[in-house]
């Protein structure tokens, strides 16, 4: 009789036995595997099991075969029954309990040979096992060749050309754009700027008439010297294009106009322009056409000044130098302070204050610093605030307190959002309509671009 030869893999190698479980409820099974890889098998109630089986009396987890040194061992709980046979004799769980089995407190163990099977029973759970030769993996189905196509028959023609056609125009689109692209003014952000804010504009008045009788006597006079060359003259036209000048003679009419507008521009920068540190050029932003005379001395003298007649050079009026009413003898009149009468001196002291600064913030980081803004309120716009302050003084004389500056300084220097609040709201109001033409220097970012900055500046508002 011939011996049956081990099963043996492609490679030579005899098939390795492999653990086969089967688990039955009710007597019906429910769950049967083939364990190829080598690994512990766990029951029990919860789903990290390799089987998770509803039984009452099953632990959550419980290892039922384990490894050890590749080779498994079969733990099974006291209050299992069944039976096990290492291929010739059979023994039931309560003898393996006496002689055979490691009792572990929890559990008993007992090693399995490659030719063991048996059966575990609780309750209505049943565990049948065995150690079978490992069978040959079976293929994965896969269609005919014929069916399955090829890569192309996956993608339908129709839609492929219109998308391939998709992609090609936009990429055109966005090639004529990046190179047809020029840089303008003409933006969204320039638009919505020109139509919210007025630019200023400045009309200079170009006179050419001194220029043509500069011209004609130049050529009379050259005239007279050659008497052999007689001028033509040319009969006025209307609407005639005036004669280009040689290159070489100097400058045309069309530098000469620009030179003025050129001129014109710098006066007006001159008189209303301000500086980068944010003060007006000259000082003339306290003069500028529309202030009153009065005001104008009330300013200086806000800013520490005396006003004097004589201009300053050491020579000063006939007399005492104070002026009187009448032919000289009468009461003299001291300034704004007051007058002289014949019945005795009469002086009424206008109510004054003093602003002092309390705090100062900023709340974004740019190059226009809470100092740089506070400079320029001091030194261009404080006789605006306390104009509002001493005026709110003829009606209470003793009124004091905070007011806070909110402003925002905008990409071209101007002053938005702007607010004052925290004295009395006649004084808050009056402010806050001073604040809407303040300007100052324009903000910049990390980048060196221009970008917006929002400030805070407290005042302390104190009667004299």
């Amino acid at each position: 009789m011939a011996t049956q030869r081990p099963a043996q893999q492609p490679n030579g190698q005899p098939r390795q036995r492999v653990l086969r479980i089967g688990i039955l409820l009710g007597g019906k099974i429910v769950e049967e595997r083939l364990m190829r890889e080598r690994s512990a098998v766990s029951v029990g109630q919860s789903m990290k099991n390799t089987f998770s089986i509803p039984v009452e009396g099953l632990p959550l987890e419980f290892t039922l075969f384990a490894i050890d040194q590749d080779k498994y061992y079969l733990r099974f709980l006291p209050k299992m029954d069944g039976r096990l046979s290492d291929g010739g004799n059979v023994f039931t769980l309560e003898q393996l309990k006496t002689n055979g089995a490691q009792n572990t407190g929890d559990y008993f163990q007992v090693a399995l040979t490659p030719t063991a099977r048996g059966k575990l029973s609780l309750g209505d759970l049943t565990v049948l096992f065995q150690f079978v030769t490992e069978p040959p993996r079976q293929p994965k189905p896969m269609l005919p060749a014929s069916v399955r196509g090829t890569f192309a028959d996956r993608f339908d023609p129709r839609l492929s050309v219109i998308m391939g056609a998709s992609i090609i125009i936009h990429f055109a689109v966005v090639i004529v754009a990046l190179t047809m692209d020029r840089q303008t003014d003409n933006g969204m952000a320039d638009r919505a700027y020109n139509m919210v804010f007025q630019p200023d504009q400045y009309q200079a008045d170009i006179k050419t008439e001194p220029e043509k009788a500069a011209a004609a006597d130049t050529a009379g006079s050259a005239a007279a010297k050659t008497p052999d060359k007689v001028a033509a003259k040319t009969p006025d036209k209307p609407h005639a294009k005036p004669a280009e000048r040689d290159p070489g003679a100097g400058r045309d009419s069309a530098k000469d106009i620009a030179m003025q507008q050129q001129q014109a521009s710098a006066m007006a920068d001159l008189l209303t322009g301000e500086g980068a540190n944010g003060t007006s050029e000259g000082d003339m932003s306290k003069r500028r056409p529309g202030a009153d005379l009065g005001q104008q001395i009330a300013d200086v003298r806000e800013g520490g000044k005396t006003v004097a007649v004589g201009g300053g050079g050491g020579r000063g009026p006939r007399g005492d130098g104070d002026a009187r009413v009448g032919n000289g003898k009468g009461p003299a009149i001291n300034g704004a302070g007051g007058t002289e009468t014949a019945g005795g001196p009469k002086q009424e002291k206008a109510p004054t204050g003093r602003i002092q600064v309390s705090d100062k913030q900023t709340f974004d980081d740019s190059s226009l610093t809470p100092d740089v803004v506070l400079s320029k309120i001091q030194s261009v716009y404080m006789a605006q605030i306390k104009r509002c302050y001493t005026t709110y003084l003829k009606k209470d004389a003793s009124a004091r307190g905070k007011v806070t500056l909110k402003l925002t300084v905008n990409e071209t220097g101007r002053a938005v959002s702007t607010g004052a609040n925290g004295f009395a709201g006649e004084v808050d109001e009056c402010i806050s309509s001073l604040m809407g033409t303040w300007r100052f220097p324009v903000p910049k970012d990390k980048d060196n671009e221009a970008t917006s900055a929002s400030f805070a500046i407290t005042l302390q508002l104190v009667p004299d």
